[in-house]
């Protein structure tokens, strides 16, 4: 009897495009960096593609857009004006553009910073302080997740933000993302490092869009470390196009009485899995992630949430919500880990799903993983059609059926969009929301 494999070996493409990069990439001249990209190319290669049979992978069959030929992808010409639909954060914000994976500095707004913020292109810093980048970028090498290992051996694109101690960065910062599809396939590894310093607070928006057609695969990496005291909140929306893939884990540690707050949206993409590993190494931190996702057509969106409790009175809370309609999947898993010194702990999740076809199919999966005896943790998972009896009071009221339902349906999804921290960026979520659904023409006044 044959026994399915819990992973399958990558296509010789991979080794092609990273035979013919590693001499271009940042730092290839530097030995010590080389050997580093070429030891995560062959842990790469020995973890291979995972398929179902890896428990976190069950719900997504990831292989069939990743294990493909592609290259590199090559740069590409773009116009401001081709961005304007994506532009968060006002015109006080400050921006960073990356066109295929490539930054566009003639479009980044990044001069005359306050004091005490830096912001650059990982490729830069590699260049410049090689040593204080690779010992940062190997904290994920433990991971045995063989895409943060790929991200590794192609490191060079993203960005790099640091804020030193005490500074509040009053203006928000927007990462900005743009894939333009090609004839030929092609892929971009992009690595975004965000460190706050005691005390320091930031506004981050991060936006992942798309143009054109044609199929592309973004395995995309961020770490990002809270000092004590100080605060983040991120925003990030991702407006893909069915022939894009977007794969991404954040490392998330936070210190003591830091505060996090961070708000998603996936408004499209063929296949999106976002996935967050956040560790509470501290007490007294606040870690309040929130989540939207809708997902039409075939799309398949999947979430995976990992929350370490590691050190006594913290506070944690998971909420998302995901719609689905047409022929559409999407998975959430959600699991809080406290940790046995991590007493006087606080922590939740929740996951509301809505159903709008007989066709669409959601996976939920929330855990609690508690070896504390004095804690309060909860977790639920819900899943249905909308109300029926709401459904005809507003059919009663004179709406026509689609109007009714796609009002029901925003309502259901605006517990979540008005989480987000941005104006901006709460105005475009509703205005992308009720375009992708069927009667919400009628309801643009709404965005």
């Amino acid at each position: 009897m044959a026994v399915a494999r819990r992973t399958i070996e990558p296509v010789p493409a991979f080794e092609a495009a990273f035979a013919q990069a590693r001499e271009r990439l940042p730092g290839a001249k530097l030995p010590a960096l080389a050997d580093w990209r070429q030891a995560s190319f062959a842990r790469f290669r020995e973890q291979g593609i995972p398929t179902n049979r890896v428990e976190a992978w069950k719900y997504t069959n990831v292989a069939r857009v990743v294990n493909v030929p592609m290259g590199l992808a090559p740069k590409v010409q773009v116009r401001l004006d081709d961005l304007a639909p994506y532009l968060a954060g006002g015109p006080k914000a400050r921006r960073m553009i990356f066109v295929n994976g490539h930054v566009v500095p003639e479009l980044c707004h990044i001069e005359s910073l306050p004091a005490g913020l830096r912001i650059t292109s990982l490729g830069k810093v590699l260049e410049a302080e090689p040593e204080k980048v690779t010992a940062i970028l190997r904290a994920t090498a433990e991971d045995d997740r063989s895409f943060t290992a790929l991200n590794a051996a192609f490191a060079g694109s993203g960005a790099w933000i640091e804020v030193d101690d005490g500074v509040e960065v009053v203006e928000p910062l927007q990462l900005l993302f743009l894939t333009v599809g090609r004839p030929e396939p092609f892929m971009t590894h992009p690595r975004n490092v965000v460190r706050l310093g005691k005390g320091a607070k930031l506004r981050l928006i991060e936006t992942h869009a798309g143009s054109g057609e044609g199929q592309s695969l973004t395995n995309l990496v961020t770490q990002i470390e809270l000092g004590p005291d100080s605060a983040l909140e991120q925003d990030r929306v991702e407006l893909l196009n069915d022939g894009a893939s977007h794969i991404g884990k954040a490392y998330v540690r936070l210190a003591d009485r830091a505060r996090l707050v961070q708000t998603v949206a996936t408004l499209g993409g063929g296949l999106v899995r976002n996935e967050t590993e956040a560790r509470l190494d501290g007490s007294n931190i606040e870690c309040l992630l929130n989540g939207l996702y809708l997902a039409c057509g075939k799309e398949h969106v999947d979430n995976l949430i990992r929350v370490h409790h590691e050190k006594p009175a913290s506070h944690s809370d998971q909420f998302y919500k995901g719609v689905i309609a047409d022929r559409a999947h999407a998975a959430f898993a959600g699991k809080i880990i406290v940790h046995k010194d991590a007493q006087k702990t606080n922590g939740y999740q929740k996951n509301d799903n809505l159903l709008l076809s007989d066709d669409a199919e959601i996976d939920t999966k929330p855990e609690l993983e508690i070896y504390a005896d004095d804690v309060k943790c909860s977790h639920g998972a819900t899943s249905g059609n909308l109300d029926p009896v709401a459904l005809f009071y507003l059919r009663s009221r004179g709406l026509e059926r689609e109007t009714a339902e796609s009002l029901l349906t925003f309502a259901f999804a605006a517990e979540v969009i008005e989480r987000f921290s941005d104006e901006t960026v709460r105005r475009q979520v509703r205005r992308v929301a009720l375009s992708r659904l069927p009667g919400g023409a009628a309801l643009g006044d709404l965005a």
